[in-house]
Parts: structure tokens; C-alpha cells; sequence
């Protein structure tokens, strides 16, 4: 009976399934994410696949106008889940093989989706995330991947004073670009091709980020598991970045500051020793007040960002 039961299962799951589930989270980015919706149905042809949107509680007229777009599965979570529990929340509906993480600010210049099924069915090897060289509105190749954060990193960052940077304690990472492929610490969360299989088996997005560097600790669990993370120079994708949000410059710069270090935080949390974690949460917040040397910054912003890391930050 259990034999039957499981080739029931195994049928139903070929019935219901398909090769490749778009992902992308929404909020209040309605004027870019009609564009990206409109290059997925133009440039991909000869693969199957869905595109599930998940909503963080837009309030810019997303919903009234997606809950009448037949190409796209809609779930709304009601209020902002950040980043990686929303695209969460978008997997647990995902029927495909593959997983395609895309940013509502993007837009496929290619046959992006199907070049990169094309590829991770013939690597030759364990492959984890897979992502392409990204590109800006004038076809410049653009911040694609990275390298895993480390603590000594994070703080050779704040020795950008001149009479520091003179003393050469500071380099800057080498940026280098496939002319075919590249395994890479990791790929950016702009576009993330993963196997599904690879996700049951690594876990998806940690649910303590809100925003920036989850796609660093998922990643960085594939390696744990023996995946390769993968940056593919073919996939056409340009990042409209920094066009999604409407708030001031400096602001902007504050409130993002604040959640990347906060990410950061969490990040190392998880991925380090916790005497390394104790060493550098006792030690980096007194570096993050070179913040008061940027001039273009206002007073009230280098105040409310002092109070946040001070105050909010509770991990």
C-alpha cells in the first residue's frame, strides 16, 4: 500500500510541477515591477514557468492593479517582511524544479531564465546559486557578486580617512568578470537561479534578516553543504538599482546603513565563533561613528543613526 501511495505521490508531483518558479517580493515598486513583468513574457520562450508575486504590504496601488494580471500568481503578506520572508513566503507556493529569487527592479534583456536552466542541467559538478553579470540602463556591468563578509574586512572599511588610506592598510577587492563562468563566494539576491532540490536540502532565507546579506548566509550555507555558487556571464539583466525607493539621499544612506550593519551583525552571529562575535560587537560600533565625518550626510540623520546603533540594535 505505501509503494501505491508513494507512485500516487511521485505522478501528482509531475502533474503540478514545472521547470521554473519566478519569485519576485513587491513593495511600493509598481513602476518597476510592470516593466519587469513585461520582459519576463517577451524575452523567455522554450521553458515553462511562473511567476509568483509577493507583496510586503504596498500602499503605491500594487495590489488593486495585480490582482488583475492573469500572468502572475499574487500573495499578499499585509505589512513589510523584508526580503527574504517574503521570497519565503513565495516558495511555499512554488511549483517549479528551479527557483529564479528576481528583484522587482530588474529587467531581462535576454532569454536570461532559459540560459540559465540550459546551463545548471549541464554543469558538471555541485551547483548552488547561479547568478549573471548584471548590467545598468547603459549596458555597464554592474555589482553582480561578492565575497563572503569577514570582521577584518568590515573594519579595514572604515580606514578611508586620507591619512590612513596613505598608509596602504586599505585595498580594495579585485573585481573580475567571466568570459563563461565563475564560481564565486556569492552571487547577488538580484537574481538567485536555484535548484529547489538544493533549498529543501540547505534551507532557504534565515528569517532574522529584514534586509542585505541573506543571500550571503544562504550561500554560504551551500558551500557548507559542498555547492558551488556560480556567476554566468551570458543571462542579460539589467538592475535598475536605487530606482525602487523614494526617500531622500541622505536618509536613504542612514536607514540603509543601519539595516546593512544590523544584517551584518546577524550574519557573523551565525557564521562565527561567538567570542568573534563578542569581539567585534564590543569593538565595530565605536567605528560606525565615522559616520559623523561624512559631510553629506545632515546632523539629524547622523543623530538618528547614532541612537538606532546604540539603542535598537538587540541581537
Amino acid at each position: 500500500m505505501s509503494i501505491f501511495f508513494a507512485a500516487i505521490k511521485r505522478i501528482l508531483y509531475f502533474c503540478i510541477t514545472m521547470t521554473v518558479s519566478i519569485i519576485i517580493v513587491n513593495y511600493n515598486t509598481l513602476h518597476v515591477l510592470k516593466p519587469c513583468l513585461d520582459s519576463i513574457i517577451e524575452h523567455t520562450i522554450g521553458i515553462d514557468y511562473e511567476i509568483i508575486v509577493v507583496d510586503n504590504g504596498s500602499t503605491d496601488g500594487s495590489i488593486e492593479a495585480l490582482s488583475n494580471d492573469n500572468r502572475i500568481t499574487l500573495i499578499q503578506t499585509g505589512e513589510n517582511l523584508g526580503f527574504g520572508k517574503a521570497n519565503n513566503k513565495g516558495l511555499e507556493q512554488a511549483k517549479g524544479k528551479y527557483i529564479l529569487f528576481l528583484n522587482s527592479d530588474t529587467l531581462l534583456g535576454n532569454n536570461a531564465i532559459k540560459i540559465f536552466y540550459d546551463f545548471a542541467e549541464q554543469f558538471q559538478g555541485k551547483l548552488g546559486a547561479l547568478g549573471c553579470i548584471l548590467e545598468d540602463r547603459q549596458g555597464n556591468w554592474i555589482h553582480s557578486y561578492g565575497q563572503f563578509p569577514k570582521m577584518k574586512d568590515d573594519f579595514q572599511k572604515f580606514l578611508w580617512i586620507p591619512i590612513l588610506k596613505g598608509l596602504h592598510l586599505y585595498n580594495s577587492p579585485v573585481i573580475k568578470y567571466p568570459k563563461q563562468w565563475l564560481i564565486v563566494d556569492y552571487v547577488t539576491g538580484a537574481d538567485l537561479f536555484v535548484r529547489r532540490e538544493v533549498l529543501d536540502e540547505c534551507g532557504a532565507f534565515h528569517p532574522a534578516f529584514f534586509m542585505y546579506c541573506e543571500e550571503s548566509e544562504m550561500e554560504h550555507r551551500f558551500n557548507l553543504h559542498g555547492y558551488d555558487n556560480v556567476l554566468l556571464n551570458g543571462p542579460r539583466i539589467i538592475h535598475l538599482e536605487g530606482e525602487g525607493g523614494k526617500d531622500g539621499k541622505s536618509s536613504r544612506f542612514i536607514r540603509d546603513t543601519y539595516r546593512q550593519q544590523k544584517s551584518e551583525y546577524i550574519y557573523f552571529k551565525l557564521t562565527e565563533p561567538r567570542w568573534k562575535y563578542f569581539l567585534y560587537r564590543t569593538i565595530h560600533p565605536v567605528l560606525r561613528l565615522t559616520v559623523w565625518l561624512n559631510p553629506n550626510v545632515s546632523f539629524a540623520d547622523k543623530w538618528k543613526f547614532t541612537k538606532q546603533l546604540y539603542v535598537s540594535i538587540k541581537l
